[in-house]
């Protein structure tokens, strides 16, 4: 009886093991996508489609952070504006599409 309940034990404890190591590698941790090589850019060192599409979708408001990222392996770009007083995330592609644009929910980045 002890050998079936520590052979169960063991296989769960892998199993719980192979599971976490699978939502690692599809990005499925916490809910988010996994951002990789993320890194801090200059909107003069976009290129001119993505400084179009920025300047386009922020008007007269400011944009405050841009970072250049990898999401399921291609490069994009995201932005932090103020547009209004309200904070938003625009994410563009590197041929100046635009990806999304959203109001940045301050509470959803606890880390």
């Amino acid at each position: 009886m002890k050998q079936w309940i520590l052979t169960g034990v063991v296989g769960m404890g892998l199993c719980s093991l192979l599971v976490a190591q699978g939502c690692a590698t599809h990005g499925e941790h916490s809910g988010k996508d996994v951002e990789e090589d993320e890194v801090k850019v200059a909107l003069t060192d976009c290129p001119a489609p993505v400084q179009a599409t920025l300047k386009r979708e922020v008007g007269s408001g400011s944009i405050t952070d841009i970072d250049k990222e990898t999401e399921h392996g291609k490069t994009i770009y995201e932005a932090d504006a103020m547009i209004d007083g309200k904070n938003y995330e625009i994410k563009v592609n590197t041929d100046g599409s635009l990806i999304g644009k959203k109001l940045d929910d301050e509470k959803d980045e606890q880390k």
